[in-house]
């Protein structure tokens, strides 16, 4: 894919919330089909898959953070309000930050 040079931060944006939809679904397409695949049982494959996870649900809030920058609102109007995909994915990244936990 050849991409053009932008030059302005409002052609960015303009570029941005153009694309942005479907890389998200892209992404949690990703995610979604990855996740679901039987975890590993030992402990290296278990670690990678949930960091793989783990690194998809970054991705997916990054790009989300990106196309909230590219909505028309003022950042004061949209600032605090939070979607359901949003908290979905902070929930997310919340538990894999906490780790596998320790079965004895």
């Amino acid at each position: 894919m050849v991409t053009k040079k932008i030059k302005t931060l409002s052609a960015l944006k303009k570029r941005l919330k153009k694309t942005l939809p479907e890389k998200i679904s892209e992404v949690m397409a990703s995610y979604e089909n990855f996740s679901e695949q039987p975890v590993p049982d030992d402990a290296k494959g278990f670690s990678a898959h949930h960091s793989a996870c783990k690194s998809a649900v970054v991705h997916a809030e990054t790009l989300l953070k990106l196309a909230r920058w590219t909505e028309d609102e003022t950042p004061q109007s949209i600032s605090g309000t939070t979607t359901d995909i949003e908290k979905l994915l902070i929930e997310a990244k919340n538990e894999f930050d906490d780790g596998p936990e320790d079965e004895d």
